[in-house]
């Protein structure tokens, strides 16, 4: 039954903690059940029978839409948490999407979940090589196609000449499931979350960005040539100036603002002979560099409109922001 008001109305009481913890058991055994129902099914895919194999990928797709619609129903229905998605943006599930977002929290995850939803194929991200032992989790994520990325360092391929050039090679195998049907692909391209300290450290040129990490995005573009012509812009902005992971697990989230456009890849840069990750590099980051900038700047004014509009109670003018398929 749905519930008109939240369970736990009151949002400055001192049951927060407790409130915090349920949500994190909840959390917890949410990714645990759906994780199992996903190792339940792997098998098929051993089968090497492309009936199965299809019937494999369509039950992973529906688990992972599962455990997104049960998070989301928790944070609608138990802790009253609303996202304000970008309803402009357009469905599109018969081709390649590569999404960036910027990233202040992990809370971003489920908010740009709560934006794909039933418009676009959740997700794959490219993750650390590490990150595969990671408890049922990183299984679950190798067994449904997500890419895994080993990064090699100057150090360890002036050490190890062989090294060179398999970091682009371990990246290709992993991007094969992507290929087979049209599929999602997104990047934290700032590489950790925001913060005050952590811009200051960096000395960032941006407002409100890190600076980005775009080597990913290369390999992307190069292992996966004319597969992806655009970018999926999504700028998430919160009306409070701190959020945490656990300000989401109390029920404590202010507003949030999604703000979606696309991007579209210059041509040069879709063709097979483009090396993004190689001879082209150079060119490659100079376009991201100014892509960047405009990210920052566009993000900027939404954040000062989102919280001018709190302020004062009035909606203010997005439009310099919400250019959504432009």
């Amino acid at each position: 039954m749905k519930l008109d008001t939240a369970v736990f109305t009151n949002k400055k009481t001192l049951f927060q903690p407790m409130i915090g913890l349920i949500s994190f058991v909840f959390m917890c055994g949410n990714v645990l059940f759906w994780t199992l129902l996903v190792h339940l099914v792997a098998p098929l895919l051993l089968l090497k029978n492309t009936r199965y194999e299809d019937f494999a990928e369509r039950c992973f797709n529906r688990l992972y839409d599962g455990w997104v619609a049960s998070c989301d129903w928790w944070f609608q229905n138990i802790l009253g948490v609303r996202w304000e998605l970008d309803d402009t943006m357009k469905a599109d599930f018969d081709h390649w999407h590569l999404i960036i977002a910027n990233h202040r929290s992990w809370v971003d995850v489920f908010v740009i979940f709560a934006q794909l939803k039933g418009r676009r194929p959740l997700p794959r991200v490219f993750m650390k090589q590490a990150l595969i032992w990671l408890p049922f989790v990183g299984s679950a994520a190798y067994i449904m196609g997500f890419p895994f990325m080993k990064r090699y360092t100057k150090g360890q391929i002036q050490k190890h000449p062989k090294l060179a050039g398999k970091d682009l090679a371990t990246t290709k195998r992993s991007c094969v499931r992507l290929l087979e049907r049209p599929n999602s692909i997104m990047s934290f391209v700032e590489g950790t979350r925001f913060t005050k300290a952590k811009h200051q450290q960096q000395a960032s040129p941006y407002h409100c960005l890190l600076k980005p990490k775009a080597g990913g995005i290369s390999f992307i573009l190069q292992t996966m040539p004319q597969t992806i012509k655009s970018i999926t812009d999504i700028n998430v902005l919160y009306e409070q100036k701190t959020v945490t992971g656990w300000d989401l697990l109390c029920g404590r989230i202010g507003k949030v603002k999604v703000m979606v456009r696309e991007v579209a890849i210059p041509k040069t840069m879709l063709t097979p002979e483009y090396q993004a990750a190689g001879s082209d590099r150079e060119h490659f980051f100079t376009w991201f560099n100014l892509y960047w900038h405009d990210k920052d700047t566009r993000m900027n004014h939404q954040l000062v409109a989102l919280r001018e509009a709190s302020v004062d109670g009035s909606e203010q003018d997005f439009s310099k922001g919400n250019t959504s398929q432009e």
